[in-house]
C-alpha cells in the first residue's frame, strides 16, 4: 500500500482540491469531515461529475465525491483487497485503522507485488550465485 494518502476537507471546494491534486501531482484525495474519512475524489470524478456537468468550480467537494467510501483493515489479505476493488469495481481502496487512514492500495500495487520474487526465489537466487568454498 502506499503511505501518507492526501486528504481534503469536506467543506473545500472543487477548485481547491483539483488546485492540491495538480500541485501534489495525485490522481485522488480522500474527502475527510471532522478527522474521518468519509469519501474520495478522483480525476475520472472530476471528469463525470464536474466537467461533464459543468459543476460551478466553487460547489463543495463533498458534492461530488463518491460515498460511501470503500476501505479495508491493514491487516486483510491481498486476496480479499483485491476482491472487494474487483466486486465494488473500484481502483483505489483506502486502508483505515479505526476511523484513521494509514495508507491507499491502487491497482498498480498489485501489478507490482506480482513481479516481485517472493521470499524462496530470493534466497535460492542468493544461494545459486554464492561461490563455492
Amino acid at each position: 500500500m502506499t503511505k501518507g494518502v492526501l486528504t481534503v476537507g469536506s467543506q473545500k471546494t472543487v477548485a481547491e482540491a483539483a488546485e492540491l491534486m495538480r500541485l501534489k501531482q495525485v490522481s485522488s484525495l480522500v474527502v475527510t469531515g471532522a478527522e474521518i474519512p468519509r469519501g474520495i475524489v478522483t480525476e475520472r470524478d472530476f471528469v463525470r461529475r464536474v466537467v461533464a456537468k459543468r459543476i460551478p468550480l466553487d460547489t463543495k467537494i463533498s458534492d461530488v465525491m463518491t460515498t460511501p467510501l470503500v476501505t479495508i483493515e491493514p491487516d486483510a489479505s491481498l486476496n480479499e483487497a483485491a476482491r472487494k476493488m474487483i466486486d465494488n469495481r473500484i481502483r483505489r481502496l483506502p486502508v483505515l485503522e479505526g476511523n484513521t487512514l494509514i495508507g491507499m492500495i491502487v491497482v498498480s500495487d498489485f501489478a507490482r507485488h506480482l513481479s516481485e520474487k517472493t521470499l524462496t526465489e530470493k534466497v535460492l537466487d542468493a544461494l545459486w550465485h554464492q561461490p563455492s568454498t
